[in-house]
């Protein structure tokens, strides 16, 4: 709007309800456009029968609102809350999360024995092994029945009270993957022969001695040794709901610093 444009007078309603407007549009979204970027306050004056009642909710939801929670905080005898503008202090997560462990169990996967025959002759089988929320799976062998797969799946032991479940797929490409078996082991007696006081065993002296029972899955019995230095348990167990088929693996433990002691 140019200083040579002359504009007709205004009925007070009209000059209420413009500086109502304004003051809502500059507390809310900030100042007014620049003159030259305005629009016209006549054509605005015509416009404003048709948004008045917007601006008048909106005013009325805010004034509402401010009266609540100003009503709520007196009855509870305190200030209304404010934004604070200090950073709040928070524990690190990575502190909390190694204070909880106690290491790493390496399970060395070796191979698979007279697994079930899922496809016409063969199958394909991975291995799925599971701690609590954790995860973690074997690469799939194409056609064998007795894979080897001598891979090393690591998981971060917190509670050894947790059983450790696996359990042996058949990879199909257009169609469910088949169950091939599981099974179910405790690391207890590991973690026991970990606490021991070792040093200076010959390679290859034998700890202790888990038997095949009812309460785990193991095909023959399970020793701890002490083989170069470090404790590893040597298992083999028997599928369940399954027809036949027996998994060989390792365990063998990480130390990990700052960790908790065992």
């Amino acid at each position: 709007m140019t200083s040579n444009q002359t504009l007709c007078p205004l009925k007070s309603t009209q000059e209420y309800g413009i500086r109502s407007f304004l003051f809502f549009v500059s507390r809310n979204f900030g100042p007014p456009p620049p003159p030259h970027l305005s629009l016209s306050l006549v054509k605005f004056t015509r416009e404003w029968t048709a948004i008045s009642p917007i601006v008048r909710l909106a005013r009325s939801t805010s004034r509402t609102s401010r009266e609540i929670l100003g009503g709520a905080c007196k009855e509870r005898g305190r200030e209304r809350p404010r934004m604070s503008s200090s950073p709040t202090t928070r524990p690190s997560s990575g502190t909390s999360l190694m204070e909880s462990l106690l290491g790493l169990l390496r399970i060395r996967v070796r191979r698979g024995i007279n697994l079930a025959v899922r496809d016409v002759r063969t199958s394909d089988p991975y291995i799925v092994i599971k701690m609590g929320k954790q995860k973690l799976k074997t690469r799939v062998i194409k056609k064998d029945i007795n894979p080897e797969w001598n891979e090393d799946l690591t998981l971060s032991v917190s509670d050894p009270d947790v059983p450790i479940k696996l359990a042996v797929y058949d990879h199909d490409t257009f169609t469910k993957d088949d169950i091939m078996g599981d099974a179910e082991f405790g690391i207890n007696a590991f973690i026991d022969a970990l606490r021991m006081d070792l040093q200076g065993l010959p390679s290859g002296t034998i700890i202790s001695r888990v038997q095949p029972c009812r309460k785990n899955c193991l095909s023959e019995e399970s020793c701890i040794l002490w083989s170069e230095g470090r404790i590893v348990q040597d298992m083999c167990l028997r599928l369940k709901n399954v027809e036949c088929g027996e998994v060989e693996i390792q365990l063998q433990w990480i130390d990990l610093p700052g960790a908790k002691v065992l």
